[in-house]
Order: structure tokens, then C-alpha cells, then sequence
């Protein structure tokens, strides 16, 4: 009885660790989006890439070094010229906008850029007399 059990407790296993790592899913599902993964910079005063293109529907996964002192991120939820009391046109598992970048560390953010337009992001944290400076944009095309 303790064979069989362990038997089909085993095939489970083996079931869910090969759906988890084949991406398993179905469409509109996140592991049947395309995901883009873009490797970011913050230093005084600047991010790098300052300006980041992904296509509508795409999975965002930003990771983000700050090289030289803590920084902040904050990023539009609404694209530039829409309705701010529309719907956001990027989708977070959590309602966040704003992450604070410690120095050295990596920061991972993701989101999925569900509607076209331009989101402007910035520092958060103040960094010096260019702190104003510092921003960039995401462009999210059709």
C-alpha cells in the first residue's frame, strides 16, 4: 500500500515540475507570454537603458542595479496623455508603483505592458543635485 501511495505521490511530482519548467498554459496566461527581460543600471543621474521598447502584451521583467548609491524607481501606472483615472495600462501582481533601489543589489520588478503608449519612470530616492534629471521612459508598441 506504502509503495503504491509513494508511486503515485512521485508521478505527481514529476507532472507539476515538468508543467512548471515546459511553461505550461493556456493563452492570456503569463507563461504563455512572451517575456522580455531587460538588465538596468541606476547611477547618478541616470538609468541605462533610459528608454526600453516592448511590444503590447509582453511580460516585463526589469532588473535593476543601482552601481553607485541607494535610488528609487517609480514608474507611470497610465501612459502618457490618457485619462489618469483610466485603467493602467501595466498590470502588477501588486498594486505598486515606486521601489526603492538599495546600493549593489538587484532589484526585479515585473509587470505585463497590456496597453500601448509611453511610461515615463524617475528616482524616487533623492540622489544629489541631478536627482531631477534622473528618468527615463518605457514604449509600449502595438
Amino acid at each position: 500500500m506504502w509503495l503504491m501511495l509513494r508511486g503515485v505521490l512521485l508521478a505527481a511530482l514529476f507532472f507539476l515540475a515538468g508543467s512548471v519548467v515546459a511553461g505550461q498554459g493556456t493563452a492570456g496566461t503569463p507563461a504563455a507570454q512572451d517575456v522580455k527581460v531587460v538588465e538596468m543600471t541606476a547611477k547618478k543621474y541616470e538609468y541605462t537603458p533610459g528608454e526600453i521598447h516592448v511590444k503590447k502584451s509582453t511580460r516585463v521583467q526589469l532588473k535593476i542595479r543601482a552601481l553607485d548609491r541607494t535610488h528609487g524607481f517609480k514608474i507611470a501606472l497610465v501612459s502618457e496623455g490618457s485619462d489618469k483615472e483610466g485603467a493602467p495600462g501595466l498590470q502588477f501582481a501588486q498594486p505598486q508603483d515606486n521601489w526603492k533601489l538599495e546600493k549593489g543589489q538587484e532589484r526585479v520588478i515585473e509587470f505585463v505592458a497590456e496597453r500601448p503608449g509611453i511610461y515615463p519612470f524617475k528616482c524616487s530616492n533623492f540622489c544629489g543635485l541631478g536627482h531631477s534629471g534622473m528618468k527615463g521612459k518605457l514604449v509600449v508598441e502595438e
